[in-house]
């Protein structure tokens, strides 16, 4: 259930942000909020925690492996075998796998193969691949996928990071700009009633037009629908942005006491951008990670139109290697085996090489278009932002100018030298170009605020 909380602004401290109730909320503190609180952020970072997960399931095909056995037969009073095998299985970054083993064996009727001198029986050995499994083999291949995958989450998590805040930071501002647009409606409603109170009070004692009462409620009315209309915009866009709110897992709706505080030179402090080099940034950072993962998945796939050759050697001795260690230097007590495998047509091995070799080839031309997508995407909005600059200028400007024929148009028609029409068009004027000003500098944040998450990035921190 939603929580309604009035209102916090939040500064830095050891825990991050220190609450107390207050009546703005700047953006520094609002997109500070998202970045700690908002699930979507917090989900971005299990997909990265996510991604080490499987980097820790590639790292244990390498932990060792402790294997026991254990078989016996009776029958009619008589132990014909009692068997019991135990092994140290260690596998090895280069498809070398260690052995180590502990058989001991007795019985009426034992295979003389299981029959032991002394009743125990030690060996040490390896068993390698040197053909298919020499230079690469699945095991390694998955463990340096894993690690590239990682790599990768970062990179994307990053962007994903990115995409959330470039958004709250759209609905803040949207929400500052309904706010403004309540508060000059606010305003022209207060000058319209006493615009309207002083016609009417003129009109009774006969120094203006009972028609100029009549235009003069008009347009005091369609101040208060405007109100109105901009009263019920700003609390649609205070719960858009009240989505990106959140604390220790509450949501926090913007009520009516709270209001957007707006900051020129923190505004460009937080999203102030440096000199930036396409290839630093992140997607074509996790491209180039992918495609990695891709020839390491093509070496592979090469690699298995080998053969297999299997070669296991193993030392044995009926003496405790932990007292007597040179056991083991006995070459003639061992056992060893070859097996050789090669399939006659390699038509699996192949098609997955062909397939290895297609996807490689597709990650190339992906990085060329999103790298020159990804240039153009930042070219156009720093054009954009620097056309908007100059808007705004011109805009502010053409307010003020507005504002100054607005104030004449007031005095000439205080002094009877103007109608109620011109000053109502005046102020019509006025409110559009206030508005439109207002419009362009929100338009201009936005802009910055993309071209910002275009070329910045958060560093993540793995845990």
């Amino acid at each position: 259930m939603k929580r309604i909380i009035y209102f916090f602004v939040f500064f830095f401290s050891a825990s991050f942000f220190s609450v107390y109730a207050q009546e703005n909320l700047t953006l520094e503190n609002f997109i500070g909020l998202v970045k700690r609180y908002h699930p979507f952020v917090k989900q971005a970072q299990l997909r990265l925690d996510a991604s080490q997960a499987k980097l820790l399931k590639q790292r244990g095909a390498f932990d060792p492996k402790l294997v026991y056995g254990q078989s016996e037969k009776r029958f009619n009073g008589s132990t014909y075998y009692e068997k019991e095998q135990t092994q140290l299985i260690i596998p090895t970054y280069f498809g070398l796998s260690l052995k180590a083993q502990l058989q001991q064996a007795e019985g009426n009727y034992l295979d003389p193969e299981n029959q032991i001198d002394g009743g125990q029986l030690y060996g040490l050995g390896a068993s390698i691949d040197l053909a298919r499994g020499l230079l690469t083999n699945p095991r390694q291949t998955a463990l340096k996928q894993a690690k590239l995958f990682t790599q990768q989450a970062q990179e994307e998590n990053s962007l994903q990071v990115n995409k959330i805040l470039e958004t709250a930071s759209h609905a803040y501002l949207e929400w500052y700009k309904a706010y403004r647009t309540y508060e000059i409606f606010d305003q022209f409603v207060v000058n319209a009633a006493f615009r309207f109170e002083g016609v009417k009070k003129r009109s009774e004692i006969g120094d203006l037009a009972v028609i100029d009462t009549t235009e003069a409620r008009i347009t005091y009315n369609q101040r208060l629908l405007e109100r109105e209309n901009a009263q019920l915009e700003l609390q649609k866009k205070a719960l858009a942005a009240s989505n990106f709110l959140w604390i220790e897992n509450q949501p926090i709706v913007l009520t009516e006491s709270v209001s957007p505080k707006f900051d020129q030179a923190n505004f460009y402090s937080l999203f102030g951008t440096d000199t930036f080099d396409i290839e630093n940034h992140p997607k074509i950072r996790a491209l180039a990670l992918k495609q990695r993962q891709l020839i390491l998945e093509k070496r592979l796939q090469k690699n298995n139109l080998l053969p297999e050759v299997n070669l296991n050697y193993q030392w044995l001795s009926n003496a405790n290697p932990i007292s007597q260690f040179n056991f083991a230097l006995d070459p003639e007590n061992n056992t060893t085996g070859l097996q050789i495998a090669f399939p006659l047509f390699l038509r699996k091995e192949r098609a997955n090489l062909k397939l290895a070799t297609l996807k490689s080839n597709d990650i190339e031309w992906e990085q060329a278009q999103t790298k020159v997508a990804l240039e153009n995407k930042i070219q156009a909005l720093f054009i954009q932002k620097e056309q908007l600059k100059k808007q705004e200028v011109i805009a502010n400007q053409m307010a003020e100018d507005y504002q100054m024929l607005y104030a004449g148009e007031k005095k000439k028609f205080e002094a009877g030298e103007s109608s109620l029409f011109l000053v109502n068009t005046r102020e019509s004027q006025l409110i559009e170009a206030v508005l439109k000003s207002i419009s362009i500098e929100v338009a201009q944040r936005k802009t910055e605020i993309m071209y910002h998450y275009a070329v910045t990035f958060p560093e993540i921190q793995t845990q």
